[in-house]
């Protein structure tokens, strides 16, 4: 490693105190140094500069940004001491930690060119922070101290939680007008944007789907735009636990801009921070000056920032708010969800409107689902049952009566109820008819199987309900929606409960008509939410119909509440029946297959007694008295025998 001749020791402050280790390294490799203040060296560079054309650089973080400046200027070469161990020019140039190390490389005479990046001419060092850039810019701001220490960083990391948390619904995106080197301009709304120059492996650039090099000529912009509070929640989320992410979709609320030359210019005076440091200013012309200044720097450091030799700008806006409504919008308020505007809702509306209203297609299929349903309702087959689900068209005006609900849309309202209660009445009569035909007069187990809902079939009802509304507003999940109304079953409890109607069984029709109610609330509540999360509606506007919906799923749940616990009760008067061995006359006794009914007076147990020894009724007598004593409660007992060899 060749070393230069003569250099200028240019200092500040505790750089002062490295002049005598340096100016020993100078002396032992014959290499004439001239010690200057930062100061008297800014004030006349030139004069100096005729002893030598390097620079030693023994001067902070801020400082050496002017050196840096002053290369561009006058083309001296530079050689970098960083004078604090905590100094951001260590990692951001990869120095060697080591004075002795460090020493030969800042004197040597081979110093390559590289790129420097300007924000309004000020020389850039690791990054420029522009806007609110929570947990992004903990490193950048927390240098504003000269020295900071851990507990400091630790300190402003904690503070920038809290703050990000307080101000959630306080947060209000600027405009901002970007002008690319290829004189792209887009006029759009950020709550933030994080400039990268040499700080490649910070947050911000773990952000972006790509790598990010400091010798491509380009400079890296992450532009911080959410359309909702919770947009920006999700992006906290993965800005404080994210790995890399290189190869993967950028975040909703992150969009990428790489290009030589960015402007970006404001309605008003914009607080910024270069490389900690404040400053104030209505535009911002931030611009790379490719193979400008010869730094010392090894040869890892260039290895690490090999440029790919891109020419291209790299312009990955999707996520920029650009549309004049959204952008007007989110600079008066950030709603809390992502909120549609007319382009994101109009086909779907025109969709929603036409699913509400019945035809002469809607009538057909809803008698043949029925009838389908019922036949297979008695057939005891589920495979005709599920054929039926496809068939029915019910689901399409329950999620319309959904978004009538949310934009308290009246007209869509009645037309979804009109229909959904016409969809009802041809059901039943359909069923009813059926088993009026049919001559068999038996509860199939697919019929039982509607005839108790619980709080578990509520829980499907939401969840088909959500999968519909987002099917319906995402096109490219359209193809799920046969799935959804399987799942959600809405045709066969109908068809129950016009069976129910045709045999004239006030249990059958209850217990169907509840479960049927109880999809036709579930899924209309857990679409109107899913439409408001989507941003189809603002809370307030969908006060009235969730206020509405919400009251009605509080009705259905009683029962299916006191439903659900009979149930449990069940299970658990089974399983401890199940698991219980008897001894009766000396005969060792175990139950299996075991059905518990509750009644008013006595509990109704039916199970097959398995036994070594034949069963006398007095064996089975004292049984039903040991469950009686068991389970504190009088019990009817239905056994069959069965001896076990």
């Amino acid at each position: 490693m060749t070393s230069v001749r003569t250099a200028l020791a240019v200092y500040k402050d505790e750089g002062e105190a490295l002049l005598g280790r340096v100016s020993a390294h100078a002396s032992e490799h014959d290499i004439t140094l001239f010690p200057v203040s930062l100061d008297d060296f800014a004030d006349s560079p030139g004069t100096w500069l005729e002893k030598s054309r390097h620079v030693l650089a023994l001067v902070n973080d801020g400082d050496l940004s002017r050196i840096i400046h002053g290369a561009r200027v006058h083309d001296y070469s530079v050689g970098i001491i960083p004078v604090s161990p905590r100094s951001l020019t260590w990692r951001l140039f990869n120095i060697p930690r080591k004075l002795e190390e460090s020493l030969p490389l800042a004197f040597m005479a081979e110093g390559r060119a590289v790129d420097v990046v300007l924000c309004n001419d000020e020389v850039v060092l690791g990054m420029v922070m522009l806007g609110e850039t929570p947990f992004l810019d903990q490193r950048s701001k927390g240098y504003v101290s000269e020295h900071p220490s851990q507990m400091s960083r630790l300190w402003t990391f904690i503070q920038s939680c809290f703050v990000s948390i307080a101000n959630l619904f306080r947060i209000k995106p600027f405009p901002v007008t970007l002008t690319t080197g290829r004189d792209v301009t887009l006029k759009t709304a950020v709550t933030g944007i994080v400039l990268i120059e040499n700080e490649v492996h910070s947050a911000a650039a773990r952000l972006v789907n790509t790598s990010i090099s400091v010798q491509d000529a380009k400079v890296s912009s992450v532009l911080i735009a959410p359309k909702s509070v919770v947009e920006y929640l999700a992006f906290l989320f993965i800005a404080l636990f994210q790995g890399s992410r290189i190869g993967k979709k950028l975040p909703a609320a992150i969009s990428y801009i790489k290009t030589d030359r960015l402007e970006i210019a404001g309605n008003k005076t914009l607080p910024y921070f270069v490389d900690g440091r404040r400053r104030e200013a209505s535009k911002l012309l931030v611009r790379v000056e490719p193979q400008s200044v010869r730094i010392n720097l090894n040869d890892e450091f260039y290895e690490r920032h090999e440029s790919a030799g891109e020419k291209k700008d790299t312009m990955k806006v999707e996520n920029l708010p650009q549309n004049e409504a959204r952008v007007e919008m989110i600079q008066k308020h950030l709603p809390f969800f992502t909120r549609a505007i007319e382009e994101d809702f109009k086909d779907l509306f025109l969709l929603l409107k036409d699913n509400a209203r019945s035809s002469r297609d809607y009538i057909i299929l809803m008698v043949l689902s029925s009838l389908v349903a019922s036949l297979g309702l008695f057939l005891n087959s589920a495979a005709v049952i599920i054929g039926a689900m496809v068939l029915a068209p019910l689901m399409a005006p329950i999620i319309s009566l959904s978004m009538g609900a949310l934009r308290n849309d009246t007209t869509l309202i009645r037309t979804s109820l009109s229909t959904i209660g016409l969809g009802v009445l041809l059901a039943l009569g359909a069923s009813a008819l059926a088993a009026l035909i049919v001559p068999l007069q038996k509860i199939t187990p697919e019929i039982a199987g509607r005839l108790q809902p619980s709080l578990l079939d509520l829980g499907v009802a939401v969840g088909s309900g959500i999968a519909g509304a987002y099917a319906h507003a995402r096109e490219s999940v359209m193809k799920s929606l046969p799935g959804v109304a399987i799942a959600v079953a809405l045709v066969p409890p109908l068809c129950v409960a016009g069976i129910g109607i045709g045999w004239m069984s006030w249990d059958v029709i209850s217990g169907a008509s509840l479960l049927f109610l109880t999809n036709l609330v579930g899924i209309a509540l857990a679409g109107l939410l899913t439409f408001m999360m989507l941003g189809y509606s603002p809370v307030k506007r969908a006060t009235k119909g969730l206020g509405w919906s919400l009251l009605l799923v509080l009705l259905v749940s009683i029962p299916l509440a006191i439903s659900f616990n009979n149930i449990n009760q069940h299970w658990q008067i089974e399983n401890r029946l199940l698991v219980q061995e008897f001894t009766v006359n000396g005969k060792s006794l175990r139950l299996s297959d075991i059905s518990v009914n509750l009644g008013r007076d006595e509990l109704r147990v039916r199970a097959d007694v398995i036994s070594t020894e034949l069963l006398a009724p007095g064996d089975l007598q004292a049984l039903r008295q040991q469950l009686e004593t068991l389970l504190d409660r009088p019990v009817a007992l239905e056994a069959a025998s069965r001896l076990r060899l």
